[in-house]
């Protein structure tokens, strides 16, 4: 709505729609944080050493939506940059979607961390491509594309960090937060 908002030169509704979503913004990054703590939360000793790396994902997800927001709301007087940071919070919601699709209605892959390979290669395709049509003169440009290398790192991350002791230690001491 709020693009369809500028483009009828509606710029008070914008900006009153954008607070709104700001928030709606701040409350989907505490309760993405809450429902990764509930998961491993719940987990007994041998799950967790079994499936608590998973964590790495949820929240990865929920830095680079929430990294996004906050870059956008910073560059809302750049409406070039401010848009790509906007689109660019539809991101984590791409791997559930492909990793879901791909686990019911394509051939088993040899192993489950590969179900993201393909929303983390569209995603860092999407961030190329906002970053390539954005002007070189827009003040900002930089700051995009670190945001892109962040979120691609982050993506590459996943098969990576999730196996390391330190992430280990990392979701050991999240899961013994009093969160949920």
């Amino acid at each position: 709505a709020q693009p369809l908002l500028i483009r009828a030169s509606l710029r008070s509704w914008h900006r009153r729609l954008g607070r709104i979503g700001v928030l709606a913004g701040a409350a989907f990054f505490v309760s993405g944080i809450l429902v990764a703590h509930r998961s491993v939360a719940r987990m007994d000793a041998d799950e967790f050493a079994r499936e608590g790396r998973f964590v790495y994902l949820p929240l990865a997800m929920a830095a680079i939506f929430a990294g996004a927001l906050v870059l956008a709301v910073v560059w809302r007087r750049t409406p070039a940059l401010h848009g790509r940071f906007m689109a660019a919070t539809a991101l984590p919601l791409l791997d559930p979607l492909f990793a879901r699709l791909l686990f019911r209605y394509a051939p088993p892959l040899p192993d489950e961390s590969l179900y993201q390979v393909p929303a983390f290669a569209l995603s860092t395709a999407i961030l190329s491509a906002l970053y390539a049509s954005l002007p070189a003169t827009t003040q900002g440009r930089p700051t995009f594309a670190y945001f892109a290398l962040g979120a691609t790192a982050i993506f590459a991350g996943y098969f990576v960090v999730p196996y390391t002791s330190a992430w280990q230690a990392f979701a050991t001491w999240f899961r013994a937060l009093p969160l949920t």
